[in-house]
């Protein structure tokens, strides 16, 4: 049975667990991997990478948990995501191996968050592109439906060139509407002014 062991530094809780409940995560894990996409074959070899993963996380206490969250939740979700990272390593590798597109992997990972205020500032920074920005706002819809890149190009039916610069406008777009105004530095006028 897993459990929270609370740090003496008051950080967040670390989750504490035996083998038996690592390696009970298996079918949990394989029906994840069909989920996003995973080809069969290498289903087997990825589970045992995760397992052997969170077990060294859990060994080392970076496993962590949050007070609302139970800790085989918090295992559960560290788990999910060890194995799409794996997945999507395996993607990179085999893209370049066996010709697989990059986008065979169909979903990001279903993240375990205790602390909801960044996904409502995600949500909130997208609708400000949606409402703000629509020829950009396009570029966002072709990505949640997976088309990045070469396919998101041809889908706006534009050139590289020209969808990779939109992408730049985007990001920059993003950027400085996350980042908080700073007030102005002062001039050696109002410097002066003030003596």
């Amino acid at each position: 049975m897993s459990q929270y062991h609370q740090p003496p530094s008051g950080a967040a809780p670390v989750v504490v667990a035996d083998a038996d409940e690592v390696v009970r995560l298996r079918p949990m894990l394989t029906r994840y991997l069909r989920k996003i996409g995973v080809d069969e074959l290498y289903i087997p070899d990825l589970i045992q990478e995760t397992i052997s993963t969170t077990w060294e996380a859990l060994h080392e206490g970076r496993v962590r948990g949050a007070d609302n969250l139970k800790p085989e939740q918090a295992l559960c979700g560290f788990a999910r995501q060890t194995a799409w990272r794996h997945a999507m390593n395996l993607m990179r590798r085999a893209s370049m191996r066996l010709e697989i597109p990059m986008s065979a992997i169909q979903s990001p990972p279903d993240l375990v968050t205790p602390d909801p205020m960044s996904e409502i500032e995600a949500r909130d920074l997208l609708t400000w592109v949606m409402k703000s920005r629509p020829r950009l706002a396009s570029i966002v819809l072709l990505a949640a439906r997976g088309l990045i890149g070469p396919e998101a190009a041809r889908t706006m039916g534009h050139g590289l060139t020209a969808h990779y610069a939109h992408v730049q406008k985007l990001r920059a777009a993003l950027r400085a509407a996350s980042t908080p105004k700073q007030a102005p530095r002062p001039t050696w006028k109002s410097r002066k002014a003030k003596r």
